[in-house]
């Protein structure tokens, strides 16, 4: 079976069946026939599906997911050899802030004004993963009709930095605005009993978390620590206080409509398991990890065992049923000996509640993240308060978020999580493969904050494998020909022993825009050397 061509076919499927069912303007700045409102509505559905669906190469480059040795393909992810004709995530993020910008321009005229600063928050944050990934791009002209073809680069610091005046400028479009009891149509605040019924209170901690994430990705930036603290001074209104989720009523059992992650990397509207899940397996950076720490309450939700044995409803697995795939390897990792993505995206354990798979909600931000952002921050600088608390927080928000397919209600899973994370802390105080698991413990300053990007990394698997990736560039060290020398927030390296010489640390711009606009597409870029600004290391 040529699962390469299987891929290629799945996902012209998939983009077809997206651009149908998600989007609802080809141009938005054109449009004239559709509301403010649907279009934000399809617009967080299309972020929603994009932070879940699209991050199989994320996961793979730090060390979260391999591929079966069942299927041929793969061979550009797992060789690290790929040209401006591969991943091309530059078109779709687009997409997806071009709808948000009709939001900004219409919203006032279509009397729904309160979904300016909501619709600035979403498009900061895919405006932040483009950046991540392609270093300079059209900004200040993105979104200009005349400049729509033709648009200038702009530097990516500069744009960063206006990411925060945006944020600031959705928080006060937010604060100043009329806002309806509750807006069924905003898929993530907008319905009571979702979040709460502070919607503008959830929006503003959602966009102050946004900032935290931006602010921090620069802080390994020689001189940058006073725009930084200054920044995280000025930051008002507290941080998310739950997972941020997009909680679509259409998400149903049915082709076209399961939940994106669900339907991507797991089964199908019949339970059967789809081509992806059966290639993408987990990788064995992320399965020893788990193992050698005894991480089993994580180790059995990120994760399935084997597939013999997850085929048998209910049986307990033990960690010696778990075997991860080492990046790039040719040959004997079979499917059917390999394990698969866990619970706590796809739920593969018919013994437990089915009603969280295929139209469960869909993970765009965790509270763990959240933690583990305040943590450095505390850590570094000294703000925000303790960092020993906010670490501990951080695992236990991780260990309540894999627990979520547990039966049983919310509250007992939520002690169960929070006591298993809090023996894992304790578990080994003098560290494994030099990692701590205690903050407190971590003899140093970078054992402590080494304690903190592993447990984000780890709190990071199976939901957001891009940002994973980010966060694996930003703490890692390389040399002038980007070969990596200490990994950083992973604990062991992702590359298989089968590569050498250098890892990405980015992506070429995609062939349709270096032919397009070529005369502003910056030249010269090396995959390997032209980091993105904020990789200092």
């Amino acid at each position: 079976m040529n699962m390469k061509k299987y891929l290629i076919f799945l996902s012209i499927i998939a983009l077809a069946s997206c651009k149908q069912y998600l989007d609802v303007n080809t141009d938005p700045n054109t449009a004239t026939t559709t509301k403010s409102i649907y279009v934000f509505t399809n617009a967080q559905n299309v972020t929603a599906a994009i932070v879940a669906s699209s991050q199989s190469l994320g996961s793979t480059w730090s060390g979260y997911w391999a591929h079966s040795t069942s299927f041929t393909g793969g061979s550009n992810e797992k060789t690290y050899v790929f040209t401006n004709n591969d991943f091309n995530f530059f078109d779709g993020y687009n997409d997806n802030m071009n709808d948000y910008q009709y939001v900004i321009k219409n919203a006032i005229a279509d009397g729904t004004g309160y979904l300016i600063g909501p619709a600035k928050i979403m498009q900061t944050l895919m405006w932040q993963k483009t950046v991540d990934l392609y270093g300079n791009v059209p900004y200040s002209e993105a979104f200009i009709p005349q400049a729509t073809y033709f648009p200038k680069y702009d530097d990516a610091k500069t744009i960063y930095e206006d990411l925060i005046n945006k944020l600031n400028s959705a928080i006060s479009d937010i604060n100043s605005a009329t806002w309806p009891a509750n807006e069924p149509g905003d898929l993530i605040y907008g319905s009571p009993g979702k979040t709460g019924p502070d919607l503008k209170g959830n929006w503003i901690r959602f966009a102050n978390t946004l900032k935290l994430r931006i602010l921090m990705r620069q802080s390994n930036m020689p001189g940058r620590d006073a725009y930084i603290t200054g920044a995280i001074n000025a930051i008002s209104g507290g941080f998310i206080t739950d997972n941020v989720y997009s909680e679509p009523g259409n998400y149903q059992k049915t082709s076209g409509k399961l939940n994106p992650f669900y339907g991507t990397y797991g089964f199908d509207q019949n339970d059967l398991p789809t081509g992806t899940f059966a290639y993408r397996k987990m990788n064995k950076v992320i399965i020893d990890w788990l193992k050698n720490t005894n991480d089993i309450f994580r180790l059995q939700r990120l994760a399935t065992p084997q597939e013999q044995i997850r085929a048998s409803s209910g049986t307990t697995a033990n960690p010696g049923d778990y075997q991860g795939v080492p990046m790039g390897s040719p040959t004997g990792y079979l499917e059917a000996v390999c394990s698969g993505i866990g619970s706590v995206q796809v739920n593969t354990n018919k013994s437990l509640n089915p009603v969280f798979d295929a139209t469960r909600k869909s993970i765009i931000m965790t509270l763990a993240e959240s933690e583990f952002l305040q943590a450095e921050a505390a850590h570094r600088y000294s703000l925000l308060g303790s960092a020993a608390t906010h670490y501990q927080d951080g695992v236990r928000a991780a260990f309540r978020l894999a627990a979520a397919t547990q039966t049983g209600s919310a509250t007992a899973n939520a002690a169960t999580a929070n006591a298993a994370a809090d023996a894992y802390i304790l578990s080994n105080p003098a560290g494994v493969s030099g990692v701590y698991l205690s903050y407190t413990a971590a003899p140093t300053a970078a054992d402590k904050l080494r304690a903190i990007q592993v447990q984000k990394w780890e709190a990071l698997c199976d939901i957001d494998g891009m940002e994973a990736w980010a966060e694996y560039r930003r703490t890692n060290t390389t040399n002038a020909a980007g070969v990596v020398s200490f990994t950083g927030c992973v604990p062991y390296s992702p590359r298989s022993v089968t590569i050498t010489g250098a890892e990405p640390v980015r992506l070429f711009y995609p062939l349709r825009e270096e032919s397009v606009n070529s005369a502003n597409v910056p030249q010269g870029i090396n995959v390997f050397t032209s980091k993105v600004f904020w990789d200092a290391n």
